[in-house]
């Protein structure tokens, strides 16, 4: 998963989660997104895949339920713990590191 990012990192990602999540209405249960992984410049998987974002008391995170590609190398739970969280023009970017440790930014719009 990476390592703990700081206080205000971690803060900020919560921020983006929530940003995200209040964008459309839908947005703040279970729902389809475009969910397209890149990593040094080059896409590594594009698809529709289902995205549940959640807000808890100590910690946010994004699910995402992925097909066997997907799960072969991305993890299926992202947190602002470990993860660094953006939000920008209707879409949700993770920047963070796959299974095998490789930096990948993971960005997701909901369909």
């Amino acid at each position: 998963m990476g390592d703990r990012v700081d206080v205000s990192t971690f803060a900020n990602s919560q921020c983006a989660i929530r940003e995200y999540m209040h964008f459309k209405l839908e947005n703040e249960y279970m729902h389809e997104a475009r969910v397209l992984v890149s990593s040094m410049g080059k896409t590594r998987y594009n698809d529709i895949l289902k995205v549940v974002p959640r807000i808890e008391t100590n910690n946010s995170s994004i699910d995402i339920i992925g097909d066997t590609q997907f799960e072969r190398d991305y993890y299926g739970k992202y947190t602002n713990e470990y993860q660094i969280f953006t939000f920008i023009n209707g879409t949700l970017l993770i920047k963070g590191v796959d299974i095998w440790g490789n930096p990948i930014e993971i960005d997701i719009t909901s369909v």
